[in-house]
Formats: C-alpha cells, structure tokens, sequence
C-alpha cells in the first residue's frame, strides 16, 4: 500500500495512506524500500534533503559509513595522541571520513597524515576553538552530512556548557557518539551528559557512575582505553651509573601525585643512597601559572629533604622518543595519583599505557585511573617506598610483573579496541 508524506524544512510532519496537499508542504510518495518502517520511526529517525531520504541510523556496511572525527589534534594533549591511536587504527577500515579538529598553532605533527597514509588536506577542517562558540564546527559538519559523529570530550576542551548544550541540539539529526575521557560524580557536570545520546566510558566504574547513580537517559557503552603492543625489550646503556632509578612522567597538576614519589625517594635513601628519580614534568600553555606554583614546591620538598642529587625534574614537553627513552633507561614507572573521595575521575591513564609498553614495571595507587590495568598498586608513600625496594631487591619480580603487562597490552591493542568501536558503528548500538 502506498504512502504520503508530508515535508517541511526537510523533516517529516505527516504520514498519510492517501495522496494530499496541504499548503507549505511538501508530498512526497514513499519508495518502496522504505515500506516497512513504522510511521513513528519516519517521523523520528528519518529527514528528507536533496531528493533522497536519511536515516539518523541506518545500518551500513563499515565501508559505506561517512564519519566525522571531532576532537583536538597533533597536540601535546593526552587526548590528542589517543585520537591519533584510535582514529587512525579506525580509518584504515574506512573509505569516507573527515576531521573536524581544534585551532592550534603549534602542530606537533602534519596534519593530514592519519594512520600511516596521507590524505587529502581538505578532509582536516580547522574549526572550532576551546571555551569559544562551536557554531562554525556545527556548520561544517552539517556541510559533511556523515552518518556518525563521533567526538572526543574532556572537559578542558569543552569548558562552556552552553556552546555544549548547542552543538548537541543542533547536531540531533545525526548520530553522535562521545568519548567521554574523564567522568565524575558531581552532579553540575550531568547537565552534559545527559545531553548524550550514546556515551563511551573506558571504565566500568564510569558506567555505574553515569546510568546508577546519575541515571543519565543516553547509551553508555564501555570500551577500554587502547594500547601498543611491546615490541621493542631492550634496554638502553644506563647512564645513570646507578640501577635504583625510578621515573614518573605528566602533566604538572597536583592530583598527579609528583610530592608522593619525591617522598617515597627519601624513604629509599636510607637503604639506598644512589636512588634516583627524574620528573618529567610537562607544561600547558593553558595552566602555565598552576604549574609554577606547583613546580616551585616540589622544588622547595627536594630541598627540604636532601635529595638534591637524588631528584632531578625535566620540565616541558618531550617527544615520544625522548619518553621511550627514559623509559628504556629507568628500571620502574611510578604513578601515585591522589583521588578525593567524592572528587574522583573515571578516567583511564594513556601515560600508564605508554609505559607498559616499554617494558618497565609500574607501580600505581588504587585510583580509578589505574583500576583496569595489572600494576603493582600501592597507595601510600610508604607502600610505593616498599615496593620500589622490592623491585630493586629482586629481579624476578620485575619478569614476573612485565609478563602481566604484557598479556594487557595484547589483548586491549589498539587494533582490537578500533575493531570494538568499527562494530558500534554498524549497529544501533
């Protein structure tokens, strides 16, 4: 049986088993493949542009599938380099996909090369910038017409609700799907996400969070964090003339914990004098006055505890290499973030992953961070002290810890994490 439907402003209005006119409207009869869809359906689900009918989530084969990437880009940003990894693992099983990325002036890579292959500059369109309007990003993607949105958020990108709250309603024809990189339990930040039609958490404690206690209406769908496989377990000279070195690497805000492992170095002074902890202590552009002030007392604990020669803190950014490097170099990793009951992030840490997979042991707190990941946990000073001398004592226990890391980093390989993604890109979800 025949259908009519009845067109304004390109969305559905009215469905008739009839042909009719109605002024200001556009009739339109039905084809015939599209029969079968309840009216309901139509009227949600489905616009009419350009002479054709679009579904807002039509099943397609990965190949057939338009995407738009949203996120920051080629910047020193965690959340930068897990776009790089993930859509660039993603894009290779795609033929039709662009990049709607963040103003940034000082790239840290070319921007149209994307998973080992170059493509066409005009498929990276700069448009949007942190804290500003988002309308121009929303015209672009409008321009795309993709299939999927799929967009990274921290909230460090997206500051402004409003701007937020916007892009959401005026991309609701489209399919959005959000990475949401860091999750927490207070409840001003549920205006966002509840405001998210389909939400990707890495943590199973982020999803409790979301649909348990803060009942957001949206999908929420848990795919952990990626990683690198170890391919490299050689060691570099050791330069350091001391086997007792330990590294801790981030960014340069408190919560990361830098005081706990300068501490944790006095501790372990006593029974070795010639340990050695070198802070990596990277800066952004955007907390330059934060990270002074911390910096100036970490410096101050340094001095207050004799541990001039036994702690050095590197400051700035440094490049994968020079990571790998230091990494290669130092016999343990240590992350002793300090979580606030009520104040927790439900967030996975790619700086833990990066480091596994340079072969070295990891010693972290119990923080939502680290939860999913086999490192030696430790949540005092005086437990990561412990541990630390432990490794140190006992070679064996080091072996034993990497093979843990390993099989972790095999089976959540960027590839197999791209594939869970690619396969909730062809369904509903």
């Amino acid at each position: 049986m025949a259908k009519f439907l009845g067109i304004k402003n390109n969305r559905i209005n009215i469905a008739s088993d009839k042909a009719f006119k109605c002024e200001g409207i556009q009739v339109i009869e039905l084809p015939a493949y599209l029969l079968n869809v309840p009216v309901a359906d139509l009227i949600t689900n489905y616009r009419f542009k350009d002479d054709k009918f679009i579904s807002k989530f039509t099943e397609k084969p990965i190949n057939e599938l338009k995407i738009a990437f949203v996120g920051n880009w080629k910047m020193r940003c965690g959340i930068s380099t897990y776009s790089e990894n993930l859509w660039g693992e993603i894009s290779k099983s795609l033929t039709h996909f662009k990049l709607f990325i963040e103003e940034n002036d000082q790239p840290t890579g070319v921007l149209n090369e994307i998973g080992g292959k170059t493509i066409p500059a005009e498929d990276v369109i700069v448009c949007w910038k942190r804290g500003e309007s988002l309308q121009h990003l929303t015209a672009e993607i409008k321009k795309y017409e993709p299939d999927i949105v799929f967009l990274q958020h921290e909230y460090g990108l997206f500051p402004n609700a409003c701007y937020w709250l916007s892009l959401m309603n005026q991309l609701s024809d489209y399919r959005i799907i959000v990475t949401m990189h860091s999750i927490f339990h207070h409840r001003d930040k549920t205006i966002v996400e509840a405001s998210i039609p389909e939400i990707i958490t890495h943590l199973q404690s982020g999803y409790d969070v979301l649909k348990k206690e803060k009942q957001i209406p949206g999908k929420v769908y848990v795919i952990p964090h990626g990683c690198f496989p170890c391919t490299n377990k050689e060691k570099l000279w050791n330069f350091y003339k001391t086997d007792k070195t330990f590294l801790q690497s981030g960014f340069g805000f408190k919560y990361k914990g830098f005081e706990n492992s300068i501490k944790a170095a006095g501790i372990i002074k006593k029974q070795f004098p010639d340990v050695f902890l070198t802070i990596l202590y990277s800066e952004s552009p955007f907390n330059k006055v934060e990270h002074q002030i911390y910096y100036n007392e970490l410096m101050q604990l340094i001095e207050q505890l004799g541990l001039q020669e036994n702690v050095a803190i590197i400051r700035g950014f440094q490049s994968d290499a020079t990571l790998d490097s230091y990494l290669r170099t130092n016999k343990v990793a240590v992350f002793p973030y300090i979580s606030q009951q009520g104040h927790e992030v439900f967030g996975a840490s790619g700086a833990a992953r990066t480091a596994m997979s340079a072969n070295i042991p990891l010693i972290t707190t119990s923080v939502p961070h680290f939860s999913d990941l086999p490192t030696i946990k430790a949540d005092t000073v005086e437990q990561i002290a412990v541990e630390l001398i432990k490794l140190f004592s006992n070679p064996a226990l080091i072996n034993e810890q990497l093979l843990k890391q390993e099989q972790y980093l095999i089976e959540n390989s960027w590839k197999n994490i791209a594939n869970r993604h690619l396969k909730l890109f062809e369904t509903h979800g």
